[in-house]
């Protein structure tokens, strides 16, 4: 099975939250892939999986 790989903008489109938002689950561990000098890439599951794991739910936006 393979999975797409997000950029932030499209990340934060899928799940409906802010750059800002985005930033504070990575700083919390959110997992990512990134290549040396290069953007992070995410992908949606491992993204929800963590956040589901994490303590997030989603109703209209992921909240604690």
């Amino acid at each position: 099975m393979t999975s797409l790989l997000l950029n932030g903008k499209q990340l934060c489109q899928e799940l409906n939250i802010s750059t800002a938002m985005l930033y504070k689950l990575r700083k919390a561990g959110m997992p990512y892939h990134q290549l040396p000098h290069g953007r992070p890439y995410y992908t949606l599951d491992e993204a929800q999986n963590w956040l589901i794991s994490a303590g997030y739910h989603q109703e209209k936006t992921w909240a604690k």
